[in-house]
Parts: structure tokens; C-alpha cells; sequence
């Protein structure tokens, strides 16, 4: 008998120790911090769009919240010798203008992605995201999407002339953070739609009493049974 609840009490606590270690990792793995996707990235093949020296590309209805601070394209040739992309966001009450990092700089362009830093707005704006390239005598490529799985409210313009292709835009928070770090932006999100702050601190404690309570349970149940047994 004493065998038997040995092994039981073995076998859970396995269980429960790889459980703990799978949700330790998705908590603290860090990635982006996306706060919104305007278009998204092609899904398996992407379309080039240049973007001549002195041409203006244009991509409206981008939301922006309070925490946004990066506007991430993707560059339809990375290669060492990339332009830098001048980046200007205007929406009501809000403007900005910036440069892409210089090319061998992480989202420089090179490495296939251009992240350019913008203040974050006082409000939630919906914006207009206009680039150009930097360089007066060499093309920008961009990332885009002809894809019918590729939906967006965005519409991009060449110097005001509608394009077929989407352009990829996604607004990040800033560098890549871990879900555990931003336990309340998630809680509020999740719980939108209550008012505040019952609605996200009545949904963290729901979690942490199911969190708790639900294994304490099951290992008083097994226990339960094998006394009985």
C-alpha cells in the first residue's frame, strides 16, 4: 500500500514540477511586445515595393496607443548596404519624424526588419505612418503582400497613388519583454470590458486561486483515494 502511494505521490510530483518548469518558461521568455499590426507580414511570399529616391510612401489607419514606440517594417532585400528609412507619423494632435538605425544596427534594415524608435503618443491616435528613403540616391525596398490571406483596413499610397501590394506594418512597445513583466497590461486587456480596477484585480486573483486551489485539490483527492483504497 505504502508502495502504491509512493508512486502516486512520485508520478504527480513529476507532473507538477514539468508543468511549473513549462509555465516558468512562457512567463519569462521574452519577445516582442506587439501593441498593434496595421499589416501584417507576408505569410509565405512577399512582394517587393520600392521606394525611389524622393518617392513618399504612405500607410493610413495605424493605431497607436500610450505605449507605442517602435514602427517595425520589413525590408524586401536585406542586404549589408540598405538605406535608412525616414519615418514620419502624423495623426490629430500627434506627430513625429525619424530615422531608422544605421545599417549594421539591430533593425537597421540588413537584418530584414526596420524598427525605428517614435515618442509614445499622450493617447491612443490613429496615425498615418509615411516613409522615405534617406539616402538621395538609393532605392528602399520594402516587404509587401499581394496574398489573399492578407487582410488589412491600411491602405498604402505611393506619393498619394494607391498600390495593389500591402505593406507590412506592426507597432511594438519597445524592446522585447517577458509576459511576466507586464502581468497587469495583460490583466487589464483580458478583462477590457469590466470596470477598472475590479475587473483585472478580481481576474488576478481568480488565476492565482485556480493556480493554487486546482493542484491542491487533485493532490488531496489522490491522496483521499488511496487511503480509502
Amino acid at each position: 500500500m505504502r508502495s502504491r502511494r509512493t508512486i502516486a505521490i512520485a508520478c504527480m510530483a513529476v507532473v507538477f514540477a514539468v508543468t511549473l518548469y513549462a509555465l516558468a518558461q512562457l512567463a519569462t521568455n521574452r519577445r516582442d511586445d506587439v501593441t498593434g499590426v496595421a499589416t501584417p507580414p507576408p505569410a509565405l511570399t512577399a512582394t517587393p515595393v520600392t521606394i525611389e529616391p524622393g518617392q513618399e510612401l504612405c500607410e493610413d489607419n495605424v493605431a497607436l496607443d500610450t505605449t507605442s514606440q517602435v514602427i517595425r517594417l520589413y525590408s524586401g532585400s536585406p542586404t549589408p548596404d540598405v538605406p535608412r528609412l525616414r519615418v514620419t507619423v502624423t495623426g490629430d494632435g500627434y506627430s513625429a519624424r525619424a530615422l531608422s538605425p544605421e545599417t549594421g544596427q539591430a533593425g537597421g534594415g540588413a537584418d530584414g526588419i526596420y524598427d525605428t524608435r517614435i515618442p509614445r503618443p499622450p493617447r491612443s491616435v490613429m496615425t498615418t505612418v509615411c516613409v522615405q528613403s534617406d539616402s538621395p540616391r538609393q532605392a528602399a525596398i520594402l516587404a509587401g503582400s499581394e496574398e489573399d490571406r492578407i487582410h488589412s483596413r491600411s491602405r498604402a499610397t505611393i506619393d498619394g497613388r494607391p498600390i495593389k501590394p500591402r505593406v507590412a506594418l506592426v507597432v511594438l512597445a519597445g524592446g522585447p519583454r517577458s509576459p511576466i513583466s507586464q502581468a497587469r497590461t495583460v490583466l487589464e486587456r483580458a478583462a477590457a470590458f469590466q470596470p477598472a480596477p475590479v475587473g483585472w484585480l478580481l481576474l488576478g486573483v481568480v488565476l492565482v486561486v485556480i493556480g493554487l486551489g486546482v493542484p491542491a485539490l487533485a493532490v488531496y483527492a489522490v491522496r483521499r483515494a488511496l487511503r480509502e483504497g
